[in-house]
């Protein structure tokens, strides 16, 4: 599934217990990116909390600072460093796998891209993929950052969530149905901690608000319903 948590320049940070509550839900690696001196600044590989946390204390981000930050749960490639997000806007799909870089625009993805899924892939995830064989054709210049048309065809092609940093202005474009608490955007509710729940008829939901554990045990991101 993974979260994208946004927070454009003037919004607050996420707290360290919401950014714990979304590692332990998408628990395959973190990363972040955040726009200084022009560029995207972009790391990623934190495979445990514990080194996720040092990092995001480290940094001290304010409300001045634009910052993305993905975590992610595999689907294609493995449980890597290499394969967390963001992703520099490259079509050098090696590039991709540096865990530590700046680049001119940075991206992280929420879903799963069909286009680009392939079931004995082992090394490179569908998102790296696609930003590195189409992702460079739809974003050509900083402007097309924030697009409507060009996010609207993003969106078509990969029914997902996406967060694009421009380094440049330090805009922070989200394409796809994001949730807005208080300014800050998530991708989906999984920055809330997971509670059991009991499903009642009429079965009418966001799968993306439900996991099932153990012996089909419904869960929901959330308050208890």
């Amino acid at each position: 599934m993974c979260i994208i948590a946004v927070s454009k320049k003037g919004i607050r940070q996420p707290t360290l217990d919401q950014l714990r509550t979304m590692y332990d839900n998408n628990p395959d690696g973190a990363g972040y990116m955040y726009a200084k001196d022009g560029l995207v600044h972009i790391h990623k590989g934190f495979m445990t909390w514990q080194d996720f946390e040092r990092e995001i204390k480290a940094k001290a981000f304010t409300a001045d600072d634009p910052v993305v930050y993905h975590f992610r749960i595999s689907t294609q490639a493995g449980v890597r460093p290499t394969m967390t997000h963001p992703f520099p806007l490259t079509d050098d799909l090696e590039l991709c796998e540096a865990l530590d870089l700046t680049a001119p625009v940075g991206l992280a993805h929420n879903g799963i891209i069909h286009m680009t899924s392939f079931t004995k892939e082992v090394r490179y995830s569908d998102t790296a993929y696609f930003i590195a064989w189409y992702m460079t054709k739809l974003i050509r210049e900083h402007e097309d950052v924030t697009d409507p048309s060009v996010n609207d065809m993003i969106e078509v092609l990969t029914n997902s969530k996406w967060a694009i940093m421009d380094g440049l202005t330090g805009e922070i474009a989200t394409v796809g149905k994001f949730e807005n608490k208080k300014g800050l955007l998530f991708s989906n509710s999984t920055y809330q901690k997971l509670v059991k729940t009991t499903i009642k008829a009429p079965l009418k939901w966001n799968w993306e608000d439900y996991y099932y554990g153990d012996y089909g045990v419904p869960y929901h991101y959330g308050t208890k319903k």
